[in-house]
């Protein structure tokens, strides 16, 4: 699991003169939001953002030598596009709008229409990038049940009961089990007890995947609920500048490279959950108003009125079960 990294947000007024190019200036990292439709297939779209995938390192202390009497520490220092954050909601707002320029800014405003399915998945470079930005992938969507017994396997190999042998837990970051001083020297693998815990939260977070689809749906959600550091893997957030920047296709030129990608897959279509929890009570009203104008158009037509004045009744009638339903619903 990636650490927390406290952020600090950007108040620099001349960011929000042309979004577009200092976005594409600023931002040092990136989420690939990957897309699937019959004309095109599948392939990714790299979404950049302002998001720090690590924090800086102490390289120094302001007083002593030896970091004593209260020091100050001194950071490493940053590049532009490290020392700001974007939220949750801002980077999730983004990628909806990438979504819909991809497949279809119209389908914005269909009726129930919309973002079905968030999944997080891995993929591969299929070739290189198009003109348009997009990049021809393959992917796959995670293995939960791949995951979950991954995680299982892991915690296991730490025990935990009051019985145990202290030859074989790991107790603090300087007294560790055999099987783990092995892997730690000979494979230089991480703490058994660290992979551990890390486990156990990412079997944890898997209970909260919904979560993707919610922040999809309502992006102010999004803050304070970490979805983007990765819920059955690791973020789908990478460095595209600096040393550590993740090595992509260029146009037109063969790409070599085979490691799996992390990205975040977006499903359109009707949104049939939304339409059984509020269709219901909106067809009934409907219904129900529709019934009571001509019932009460018949009703005064048939006891000897006029059509004029029958009319006149059932539009009384229609503002009346208008005013009922307003209140109903507030």
């Amino acid at each position: 699991m990636p650490s927390t990294i406290i952020c600090k947000m950007s108040n620099d007024r001349s960011t929000h003169r042309n979004p577009k190019t200092d976005l594409r200036e600023c931002a040092g990292q990136g989420c690939f939001l990957c897309l699937e439709s019959d004309n095109q297939g599948q392939y990714a779209i790299l979404v950049r953002c302002r998001r720090p995938t690590k924090a800086s390192h102490i390289i120094g202390c302001t007083r002593d030598w030896d970091c004593t009497s209260n020091p100050k520490p001194i950071y490493e220092g940053t590049m532009p596009w490290d020392s700001a954050c974007e939220s949750d909601d801002e980077i999730y707002r983004r990628l909806i709008d990438t979504c819909y320029q991809h497949l279809g800014w119209w389908k914005r405003w269909l009726p129930y229409f919309g973002i079905t399915e968030v999944l997080e998945v891995n993929f591969q470079f299929a070739g290189f990038v198009e003109p348009d930005g997009r990049y021809p992938i393959r992917m796959n969507p995670i293995d939960l049940k791949n995951v979950s017994e991954e995680c299982e396997r892991i915690i296991a190999r730490h025990p935990t009961d009051p019985y145990f042998d202290l030859n074989d837990i790991c107790l603090n970051d300087s007294q560790h089990s055999e099987q783990c001083l092995i892997g730690m020297q000979e494979w230089s693998q991480p703490c058994i007890k660290v992979e551990a815990e890390e486990a156990e939260q990412r079997r944890k977070r898997l209970l909260f995947l919904p979560h993707l689809k919610e922040c999809a749906r309502d992006p102010a959600r999004a803050n304070g609920l970490y979805t983007l550091e990765g819920l059955a893997q690791e973020s789908c957030i990478y460095d595209i500048k600096g040393s550590s920047q993740v090595v992509l296709p260029l146009p037109y030129q063969k790409f070599q490279g085979t490691a799996w990608m992390r990205g975040i897959h977006f499903i359109l279509g009707w949104q049939t959950d939304r339409m059984h929890i509020e269709l219901p009570f909106r067809v009934s009203c409907a219904w129900f108003g529709v019934a009571s104008i001509w019932l009460s158009l018949v009703l005064w037509r048939g006891v000897g009125g006029d059509w004029g004045t029958a009319f006149a009744f059932a539009q009384v009638v229609a503002a009346s079960v208008a005013i009922i339903v307003t209140y109903v619903r507030s």
